[in-house]
Formats: structure tokens, sequence, C-alpha cells
């Protein structure tokens, strides 16, 4: 009896387990640059499969994949930690940002790895349209002992490498080919 009862507890927890997710919050940590000229109006998420963000590993050693999602959506999570930690000028351009491209991963080996993968497009608006003003990417690996509670941290880092890419290009003097969003290619 007591070696069924076990064996129904450990197939429910690891059943348990596997069900879960990896919900991700961006910490209040400050970009070191501030925006010049520019600030981000709003976010939007054009990732064609918007179920997660990528996967975390879980369980006892770490074979079980669950999708990592940010805790409100991804469009919110980015833009409420750009509006707290990302000095704009809210006198210059309004800029959307697109998120194409947003993945998370873990690697198996020694040491374990934690990557974040991200692709960016900087828009302008105009009489209910928008215009290309820079498409930006950045990727980062780095090892942890937790690597899963650091995925925010590799985010935050992508997020602000394509950020300053931006802030440092010439986008101030492109005359963008404006289109409707629905229309975006």
């Amino acid at each position: 009896m007591r070696i069924t009862l076990f064996f129904l507890l450990l197939f429910g927890l690891h059943s348990m387990l596997l069900a879960q997710e990896e919900l991700i919050e961006l910490n209040d940590e400050p970009i070191e640059f501030e925006a010049d000229g520019f600030y981000i109006k709003r976010v939007t998420d054009s990732r064609s499969n918007k179920d997660s963000i990528g996967f975390a590993q879980k369980g006892v050693f770490k074979k079980d994949k669950v999708p990592a999602r940010f805790k409100d959506g991804l469009e919110p999570a980015i833009y409420n930690f750009l509006k707290e930690n990302f000095r704009q000028d809210f006198s210059g351009v309004p800029v959307v940002m697109y998120v194409n491209y947003l993945h998370v991963s873990e690697t198996m080996g020694v040491p374990i790895t934690g990557t974040a993968d991200i692709k960016l497009e900087f828009l302008r608006e105009k009489d209910g349209s928008v215009g290309r003003l820079y498409e930006s990417e950045a990727f980062v690996e780095k090892p942890a002992l937790n690597v899963t509670k650091t995925h925010e941290q590799r985010i935050r880092e992508v997020i602000a490498t394509c950020l300053e890419s931006f802030n440092e290009s010439d986008w101030k003097t492109i005359e963008p080919v404006y289109f409707k969003e629905g229309d975006k290619n």
C-alpha cells in the first residue's frame, strides 16, 4: 500500500512539473544610456508564435522543458520595463517597437548556460501608418548557477543592446516608407 501511494505521489508530482510554465518578470534595473530624441510610444508583439518566449528546464535533473512566458504578457512587460528603467525624451519622436522574435533557452551541458535572442524593429507613426526606421538584433549566452531565474537578466540585456544600437544609428535621417500596420510583412 505504501509503495503504491509513493509511486502515485511521484507520478503526480512528475505530471505537475510537466504542466508547469516559467513566468518571467523583468526586474527594475536602469538602462545605462538615455534616448536621443525619441521615446517608445508602444511595444507591439509581431511574433508569429505568441504562445511563449522559449523554454526553461524544470525537474530534479532539469529534464522537463516548460514554456517560458512573461507574467503579464510580452507587450506590457517590455513597455512597463522601458517606462520605468529607460530615460526617454518625451518631447522627441514617438517610436513603436516591434518585437519580431524573442527566444530564451537553456543548455544541458556543463556549465549550464542560458540564452536570449531578440529581433526588433523601430518604426515611426504618421497619419495612421507606420514606417520602418531601423532593425536590430542581439544574442547573449551566459552561464549561471540558476539559469532559469536569470532569463530576465538576459532579456533585459538584449533589449538594451538593441535600443543602444538604434539610439546610435542614423535613424533621424531616414525618411521611411509608410504602410498600414495590418499590411506589415
